[in-house]
């Protein structure tokens, strides 16, 4: 998505505004303040806006794991175990979610 990429290099490029305003400040510069404040703002920023276009994107429905029904269980068991299967689903895309997201940051390809 090309948002996802602007969004990452100006993430990128506030990241790098941070580590410098650290060293000047470090160093007792008279900027450091300033750049350090500056990048940590972009960065809150940027962290807003990721969070109103993860609200913005459309949830998948996950599918549900077949549960094979059990003649002595309780219809309760039954239940749970169907509420289990859809956490585990929900959990699995979650994962596959970030790491497919570390995969971007990283740019790694497995």
């Amino acid at each position: 998505m090309y948002t996802d990429k602007i969004l990452n290099t100006a993430y990128s490029f506030a990241a790098a505004i941070v580590v410098f305003g650290a060293w000047a400040k470090l160093e007792q510069k008279e900027f450091g303040g300033t750049a350090l404040t500056i990048g940590m703002l972009v960065e809150s920023g940027i962290f807003v806006i990721y969070g109103f276009v993860e609200w913005r994107e459309k949830r998948q429905p996950s599918a549900a794991a077949p549960v094979a029904p059990v003649t002595t269980a309780t219809t309760e068991s039954i239940v749970t175990k169907s509420a289990d299967a859809d956490r585990i689903n929900e959990l699995q895309q979650t994962v596959e979610k970030t790491n497919g997201m570390l995969k971007k940051i990283f740019r790694t390809e497995v």
